[in-house]
């Protein structure tokens, strides 16, 4: 069974092409992804919160005015990587 941070690691992996940063990161609740989208305007970050994968995802130009525009969970990584590469991709339009 892989561990989250190898998850993660693959997904960075494969979405790194629609990012102009994506990395896994730690900090006080364990390993998450951040990522920001080609244009810079669509963001995210992915953590595993007990048993859910949630999502933060992030839009604006910027940090004065961008804002959390949802924020999904789910029970598998398939489901939550699936839902982030989408997020990722508006960023290609």
């Amino acid at each position: 069974m892989k561990s989250v941070e190898e998850e993660f690691n693959k997904f960075v992996d494969e979405v790194n092409h629609l990012c102009t940063h994506i990395s896994v990161r730690e900090d006080e609740n364990g390993p998450y992804i951040f990522a920001l989208g080609l244009k810079n305007t669509h963001t995210l970050q992915v953590r595993k919160l007990l048993s859910d994968y949630v999502l933060e995802l992030w839009h604006g130009e910027n940090a004065e005015v961008e804002s959390i525009a949802e924020e999904p969970r789910y029970r598998d990584s398939r489901s939550a990587f699936n839902r982030a590469r989408k997020w990722l991709e508006r960023d290609t339009l």
